[in-house]
């Protein structure tokens, strides 16, 4: 499989941040989620959704930048939530032991439900 283009697109769903990223996660491109997800941060928004679906591949860079946006959401005592994950994503994510620190939804609707419910 040839990664595709990286690119982010994110939009604010109530007082969620829903961002999407597409193609390759890597060095460069997670450099740009962070910054993404850093923005709204900054803004005030505790509640992130990263939504996979368009995900091609993601190296152990693109880990551990994702890392890094995790553990901005924990130092504010946000939530963040990961939805649309390939098998082999979340599988990955489970064997580095992420999926302890983030919550995941089969679908980015599923987790803007849990989180308007009140997390």
């Amino acid at each position: 499989m040839k990664p595709g283009k990286f690119s982010v697109v994110s939009r604010l769903v109530g007082d969620t941040a829903v961002v999407c990223p597409k193609g390759y996660l890597n060095n460069l491109s997670g450099e740009s989620l962070v910054r993404e997800c850093g923005a709204y941060i900054s803004k005030g928004t505790t509640k992130i959704v990263v939504n996979f679906s368009e995900i091609d591949l993601i190296n152990s860079i693109g880990i551990s930048l994702l890392l890094q946006i995790i553990e901005d959401i924990r130092n504010i005592e946000g939530t963040i939530c990961c939805t649309d994950m390939s098998k082999f994503l979340r599988d990955t994510f489970e064997m580095l032991g992420l999926i302890k620190h983030i919550l995941v939804f089969p679908t980015e609707s599923d987790a803007l439900k849990y989180l308007k419910a009140g997390s």
